[in-house]
């Protein structure tokens, strides 16, 4: 994990800046393409990302997370990119995420069958968005409630509730099965 007082402690260092870029770069992806669909848009999104952090490197040195500032950024992208590119209405319900969607493959998964794995993207798809989100940042993308909660822009109350609510669904869901 990069530690924000060795990124911040030279301006625009571009040896630490690659760190950061290697430490966040498949997340980040990964997060923008919850709400994005298309691989390439989510790369240059991704890439405005770290442009934006490189471009504001000595303001930055005054954020207390950049975990969570990176992923707010992220987030920001990603819905500007939707406000601009689609003035139609969106059901964001509608729209499939898939919970594998550019992951590699680990020694683990290799255990994990195909059924398995169709049943539980089924079932996360089948969440309501709000409730989706809540549970892909906490569970998939190991964020703790409070920072969940900020880079969703709710309390962490709501997050608790839209967790337990994933979880109680995705076990029914998988039981029946």
């Amino acid at each position: 994990m990069v530690k924000i007082s060795d990124v911040f402690s030279n301006k625009r260092s571009e040896k630490l800046f690659r760190l950061l870029l290697n430490e966040y770069r498949d997340r980040v992806f990964r997060f923008i393409s919850l709400y994005v669909q298309n691989d390439l848009e989510c790369e240059e999104l991704a890439s405005d990302v770290f442009l934006a952090l490189w471009i504001n490197w000595e303001k930055i040195a005054d954020v207390s997370n950049i975990d969570n500032y990176i992923f707010i950024l992220a987030k920001n992208k990603a819905l500007n990119h939707l406000r601009k590119n689609y003035r139609e209405s969106i059901d964001i319900d509608a729209i499939q995420i898939d919970l594998f969607h550019s992951t590699h493959t680990t020694p683990e998964s290799i255990y994990i069958s195909e059924e398995l794995i169709n049943a539980l993207n089924d079932a996360i798809n089948d969440l309501p968005q709000k409730t989706k989100s809540a549970f892909l940042m906490v569970r998939e993308n190991k964020k703790s409630y409070k920072d969940a909660a900020e880079i969703l822009g709710v309390s962490v109350g709501t997050i608790e509730k839209q967790v337990a609510k994933a979880v109680e669904k995705l076990k029914e869901k998988l039981l029946k099965k």
